[in-house]
Parts: structure tokens; sequence; C-alpha cells
């Protein structure tokens, strides 16, 4: 609990209550009380107002993708036979997983395009 001054008559308020005990001004602390900050989780999401990708950036994202993840998978195979620096095997590994996670959205965006027609 703090004590913060009134706006109106500037006495010292408690910043847990609602009004000023001196003048009853309303206190305005900024910070939401328990009620008000859990309505703010039940807005609706608004839609996204960008047009939706065309297939051919759909694909493009797809084969940039697979480069990605095949990159990867080609830099570890050689930092592992070749026995690389710690900071080229990191790459690799976040080549690879990046590659891969990019991947799999990549086709279930194709999927759920596909699906749309």
């Amino acid at each position: 609990m703090a004590l913060i001054p009134c706006s109106e008559c500037g006495r010292s308020v408690s910043d847990k209550a609602t009004a000023c005990v001196g003048c009853g001004a309303p206190i305005h602390t900024g910070i939401d009380t328990d009620a008000n900050a859990h309505a703010a989780f039940a807005i609706a999401p608004e839609p996204s107002k960008s047009p939706p990708l065309t297939h051919a950036a759909l694909r493009w994202r797809a084969l940039l993708a697979a480069v990605t993840f095949i990159s990867g998978l080609i830099m570890t195979i050689r930092v592992d036979h070749q026995g690389g620096s710690r900071s080229l095997a990191t790459l690799a590994a976040l080549l690879l997983v990046s590659g891969l996670c990019w991947l799999i959205v990549a086709i279930l965006q194709n999927v759920m395009a596909l699906r749309g027609r």
C-alpha cells in the first residue's frame, strides 16, 4: 500500500482507496482493479486485415523452408564428420531446427489453403 496525493485537494490518500477521504474526489491510480484486469482477456481477437497469402507465395515459403532445413542437415553432417568448431555446430543445429519448424508450418499452411478452396 502506498500513499498518493489527491488530484483535487493534495491530501495523502491510500492508493487502494476509491475516493479521497478529505474532498471525496475519485482516485485514479492508473492501475486496473481486479474486475477491469480480467476484462482484457474477454475481448474477442480482431481478424487480420491483410489479404491472405496466394498459393504461389505459400509454395515459395515451403521451398525456402525446405532449403533451410536441407542446408542445416548438410551442415550438421559436415560438422559431425569433419569436427568443426562449436559455433559452427551451433549454427548448423539452429539452421536444422528452424528449417524443420518452418517447413512444418509451411506444409500446414499449404494444406489449410488447399482445404479452403
